[in-house]
């Protein structure tokens, strides 16, 4: 037996470790450590529930409007208040477009350097202008990524690993435009402060939507053009990444996008391959082995769980999130494979790489599933555009200060997964607030059961060849997409 430890794991948001076994040169059990303990629901116990929209936005640097939204539709349950038709579309197209933007982020970004030696830049002698550039920049600067790496099988052919190189620039950029698009309509990014429990507060103009829709175009001709190929390209290059990586077949998808009228994604579980209806009252969080004391199964609604650093066999300040007592897994891979009924291109990509439908259950299978949903996003994204009518309103009003008692469910999405918000609050201030965010359902440690989350399942019998560095190990992690800001809430 031979164990490893993976810390810290790079490029991604807040602080993970992955302790591992390994025996006959494939992991045979894994561990994932949530290293924080941050403590936001407790931050908004006593406060005004209205501070949730713009408190939660701080829970994370990456993903801050989807928590913003996520506490709006809590508040609009407890508050009880509707949204116009325009400001359902506008929350949608924010959005829709964060996420979008969210998944290109993920896969140049943070994913791609796992792929491909950027010191391949380096030996390049033709006349393209953007080769060039970059070139003389890595020559003049030295940066890290193009002149260090850890051990691993990285793709370094020119003609494969430059076009990655080029278009890891040109989707920085065609992300900067997109916070330019959502600030447009949220007033700033990152962190919009426009959004209420009934719509935003955002005037729109004609010219505002003609602005979104130009920089959603650039993006989605990105999207068509280069990132679906070049994850489908990876698909190619690295095709044992369509087995490693798998995990349960479990998936849980919220549902979402619903301001056009047919919901773009149809709220579904799927249990061990088996579709079945969702139901939120089948979420609780386990903390078995999470530093936290609560008294096993605790139901989101119910219940209380406090900080326990010395507890015992505990091995995270992640939570279990459990359906139903089971591991789910959630991302774009669970609201596009749930819904295959409405939009088959994933399944189509998968065959084009000569797999069936099931492969989507591995590293590439997840990247793929971004790809899409990007796709997918963005093409709503243009209708539910041609959908508002700048001379409706966009928000109804509340009384901000109203001394009200209740509770309120906001079931949401995130580029990461599915992500729910509950308030509870007497007499104007919150009594309890609870976010199960998607890397709390994606990195959760083992249950009382002793059943490990879907990372932790994912990377069993993941081969590890080139030593300490685990490239194999991270590329499996990151397929998630993990963000412990997030599940360390």
């Amino acid at each position: 037996m031979n164990k490893k430890l993976l810390s810290p794991i790079t490029r991604i948001e807040g602080h993970l470790s992955i302790e591992t076994r390994v025996e006959g040169g494939k992991i045979a059990e894994a561990r994932s450590m949530g290293e924080m303990y941050r403590g936001f629901e407790n931050i908004m116990t006593g406060r005004s529930p209205i501070d949730a929209a713009r408190i939660t936005q701080r829970i994370c640097g990456v993903c801050h409007e989807v928590h913003g939204i996520a506490a709006a539709r809590a508040l609009k349950a407890l508050y009880n208040v509707e949204l116009p038709k325009n400001g359902a579309l506008l929350i949608d197209i924010i959005l829709a477009l964060h996420m979008a933007c969210d998944h290109m982020l993920h896969f140049y970004h943070l994913s791609v350097p796992d792929y491909v030696d950027f010191g391949a830049i380096l030996s390049y002698n033709g006349s393209h202008p953007e080769y060039k550039a970059i070139k003389n920049w890595v020559k003049a600067k030295g940066p890290y990524l193009f002149t260090k790496r850890v051990k691993g099988d990285y793709i370094k052919e020119p003609k494969y690993a430059l076009p990655l190189i080029v278009h890891y620039v040109e989707a920085l950029e065609l992300i900067g435009l997109g916070s330019s698009a959502l600030a447009t309509l949220g007033g700033k990014a990152p962190f919009c402060h426009v959004v209420f429990p009934g719509g935003i507060t955002t005037e729109i103009t004609e010219d505002k939507l003609a602005k979104v829709s130009d920089i959603a175009d650039k993006i989605y001709s990105f999207v068509i053009t280069k990132y679906i190929p070049d994850v489908m390209s990876l698909g190619k290059l690295m095709p044992q990444y369509l087995s490693i990586g798998e995990g349960y077949h479990n998936l849980i998808c919220y549902g979402g996008f619903r301001s056009t009228g047919d919901p773009v994604f149809e709220p579904a579980v799927m249990i061990d391959d088996k579709k079945l209806p969702f139901n939120s009252g089948l979420i609780a969080e386990d903390v078995a082995s999470s530093f936290y004391e609560g008294g096993g199964l605790t139901p989101f609604s119910k219940g209380e769980t406090r900080p326990s650093p010395d507890k015992a066999n505990a091995y995270s300040w992640i939570k279990s999130p459990r359906y139903n007592g089971n591991p789910m897994e959630t991302g774009p891979l669970s609201r596009v494979y749930l819904n295959l009924h409405k939009d088959n291109r994933l399944e189509k990509r998968l065959n084009d790489l000569g797999h069936p439908k099931e492969r989507a259950f591995s590293t590439i299978g997840r990247h793929l599933a971004r790809a899409v949903e990007a796709a997918i996003l963005l093409e709503f994204l243009q209708k539910a555009i041609s959908m508002v009518n700048p001379d409706e309103p966009t928000i109804n009003d509340i009384d901000l200060n109203a001394p009200v008692t209740g509770t309120g469910l906001g079931l949401s999405n995130a580029g990461r997964g599915e992500l729910l918000h509950y308030v509870e609050a007497k007499n104007g201030k919150v009594l309890r607030y609870q976010c199960v965010v998607p890397s709390t359902w994606n990195f959760s440690p083992r249950d009382s059961n002793g059943r490990q989350g879907p990372a932790e399942k994912a990377l069993e019998n993941t081969p590890v060849a080139f030593g300490d560095g685990m490239i194999e190990a991270g590329r499996v992690v990151r397929s998630y997409d993990p963000c412990l800001a997030c599940s360390i809430h």
